[in-house]
């Protein structure tokens, strides 16, 4: 369980519980508790100035880091709601994530200014609120309210006409989810971040090891030689949380050899999850734990012990503790949508009273979009994500954005984007064109260069297919069976590399 029922005052608390222990290592940085709870301070005091007050939006565009650790406790301390983003958004996209989020200042790495300027809010480099710390000369914060309910994250996800929602998690909603995963997991002795703070799973690594009062190892990419490399050394995180792809690459990083000892738990999560990748680690001795879960309801949902996953590899496992699921309007196969009631549910999307009503039963329940069956130890199989958005390495693609960029090609008449099985990313969007009467094929490059200029690289398409028409209703939506069909009949073998796409 957490040692901690607080995480704006968990490093306050766990600086005053032990001051000289390890609280963040990044890289060559390495703070204490009581550093860590000094630069929160100074960060505090310097958003306070800047005019943040109880309830404001502030969004965090940063890599993973020790300083944007320190932001994240710095925030929650003032009362602010943390609205992280991507890094590898491009200005457009970044334009609709300010007109959805509406924050009240962005605090951004150096290196991100021209992302962060983009956002058309005032900004504040995060390099140079950390530094302040060593002056001490600031005015702690007030504190934060001390209501659950208070907002604390508002998570960008994607919609289904191209816009982003974002889903507004509660102090209290992330920490049932930091409980429900404490009580699920081995007991840990550290946390390694190998994910972005953009995702609610990163989110939730920061969280629980604040609340655990344990080491919390940052790496500002998912990169698999620096995982190894930070699984083997001081402090020896016992529990990481990667996608799948990750951990396809970390294995064939390391030759399948086993990972230190002091590794307890390697959460796999973020999109479909290969049977044959978790046959291959726990061979290779990983302690994989599957999971499943979303930004909805505040990230995970069920998770399966390695000793479980040996002979159930397709299963996401048991509800977390507190967690509740059942299966909506199942078939003769016990398939259908899966509903989710926890602790942990967001409180709404923001500005979006009909998209918050649309996600839940008219008893409460989480609307996942996602279709499964229980099996009779209550052993979750996610059969189909949902069908309006694809999950490409663990990111989110809205098919309606990709579509809508594809529109203001002048050759592309319409357009629709369907996601293909990979056996690395899980899906990789593949779209559909319709090119206009009298225009010339640009060409696959073309049209891929034209998303890419406008779209993170993991919305850009890997395979563009050539319709006459795009199969639709006498309403105008689309077929999805058979726009598949379609699609599957026709894609193209050459596409672009993922490399190509980076």
């Amino acid at each position: 369980m957490t040692r901690y029922d607080s995480f704006a005052g968990s490093a306050r608390l766990a600086a005053a519980d032990a001051p000289n222990a390890t609280a963040i290592v990044d890289g060559p940085v390495r703070w204490t508790w009581s550093d860590l709870d000094a630069r929160a301070d100074a960060v505090a005091g310097s958003l306070q100035r800047a005019g943040v007050d109880p309830g404001d939006r502030v969004a965090l565009l940063a890599v993973p880091s020790a300083a944007a650790i320190a932001a994240l406790h710095a925030i929650a301390r003032v009362g602010g709601v943390v609205a992280p983003l991507g890094v590898g958004l491009t200005a457009t996209e970044l334009r609709v994530a300010a007109e959805v989020l509406d924050p009240s200042v962005v605090v951004h790495d150096t290196g991100l200014t021209t992302a962060a300027v983009a956002l058309g809010r005032p900004t504040i480099p995060l390099d140079e609120l950390v530094t302040s710390a060593s002056g001490r000369d600031m005015e702690p914060p007030s504190g934060p309210p001390s209501d659950p309910a208070s907002a604390a994250a508002v998570v960008l996800t994607s919609g289904t006409t191209g816009r982003p929602k974002a889903a507004i998690l509660s102090t209290g909603s992330l920490v049932a989810s930091a409980e429900a995963w404490l009580a699920a997991l081995p007991p840990a002795t550290g946390w390694l971040l190998a994910l972005g703070l953009g995702h609610v799973a990163g989110l939730g690594v920061a969280w629980r090891a604040a609340l655990s009062g344990v080491p919390l190892v940052v790496l500002p990419r998912p990169d698999v030689t620096g995982i190894a490399a930070a699984l083997a050394a001081d402090p020896w995180p016992s529990h990481v949380s990667v996608v799948p792809a990750t951990m396809s690459r970390l294995l064939e990083a390391v030759d399948d050899a086993p990972p230190p000892a002091t590794v307890r738990a390697v959460l796999l999560g973020g999109g479909p999850i290969p049977a044959e990748l978790v046959r291959r680690a726990i061979t290779a001795g990983w302690p994989v734990v599957p999971t499943y879960g979303l930004s909805e309801a505040g990230s995970g949902v069920t998770a399966l012990p390695t000793d479980e996953a040996v002979d159930h590899p397709t299963s996401a496992g048991r509800a977390l503790p507190g967690v509740e699921l059942q299966i909506a309007e199942p078939d003769d196969d016990g398939v259908g949508e899966i509903l989710v009631d926890t602790p942990a549910r967001f409180s709404g999307y923001l500005g979006d009273a009909a998209g918050t009503a649309a996600a839940l039963t008219d008893d409460g329940w989480l609307r996942t979009g996602d279709l499964g069956r229980l099996d009779g130890a209550g052993r979750l199989t996610v059969l189909d994500r949902r069908t309006d958005r694809i999950v490409r390495g663990g990111e989110n693609i809205s098919p309606g954005e990709v579509e809508a960029v594809l529109l203001e090609h002048p050759a592309v008449a319409d357009a629709a984007v369907v996601g293909r099985h990979d056996a690395t990313f899980g899906h990789v969007p593949v779209a559909a064109i319709v090119l206009s009467p009298g225009a010339a094929d640009p060409g696959d490059d073309a049209l891929a260069g034209h998303c890419r200029e406008r779209l993170a690289w993991f919305k850009v398409p890997v395979a563009f297919v050539r319709l006459e028409a795009l199969p639709r209703t006498p309403s105008g939506k689309l077929r999805g069976a058979e726009l598949r069909a379609s699609v599957d009949r026709l894609d193209r073998t050459d596409r672009p590399t993922e490399e190509s796409l980076a």
